[in-house]
């Protein structure tokens, strides 16, 4: 979600483990040999960086407060270093810090070593780019198929957050 799809990304995205769990939760990867990577450039354009239809990127400043930047983007990067994680421009992949693929990078580095970071990250921060992912999902192409992955994901991991008395 952080960068479009080009030969060497779509080829390892193919490689049977890596295409068997995306399969998995619902994300079937474009063959190689006969994807159009102009198409499926269009189509992450469209979802992720410029929508033109349906509201803005999945940036939670974007959706929380109406700009770049905001409060949630200077949150995020306090909740890096609180994690001791040096997560800036290249580990986002230049990407707004509080983009949802820059979030989901996060929460990986800090799951185990950060929980505390981890559960603020899917309960609120990944959770305000909810509306963008929905707009995405309702679309059949592949960042369609990775948005609804993800809204699951999302789910999944505020469950984990946050788990119910038995």
């Amino acid at each position: 979600m952080l960068v479009e799809l080009d030969e060497a990304r779509l080829a390892r995205l193919a490689e049977p483990d890596v295409a068997a769990a995306l399969a998995a939760v619902g994300v079937e990867v474009p063959d190689p040999a006969s994807a159009d990577l102009d198409e499926l450039a269009a189509e992450f354009h469209g979802a992720f960086l410029q929508p033109t239809s349906g509201g803005a990127p999945p940036v939670a400043s974007l959706w929380t407060e109406g700009r770049f930047e905001g409060d949630a983007a200077a949150r995020v990067r306090e909740l890096a270093k609180s994690a001791a994680v040096d997560f800036d421009g290249v580990e986002a992949r230049g990407a707004p810090i509080d983009h949802v693929g820059s979030l989901l990078h996060l929460w990986a580095a800090t799951v185990e070593r950060a929980p505390w970071v981890a559960e603020e990250l899917a309960g609120v921060h990944i959770a305000a780019v909810a509306p963008a992912l929905e707009r995405v999902a309702s679309t059949p192409d592949f960042y369609g198929q990775v948005a609804r992955a993800v809204l699951g994901l999302r789910v999944a991991l505020e469950g984990a957050a946050s788990p119910e008395e038995a």
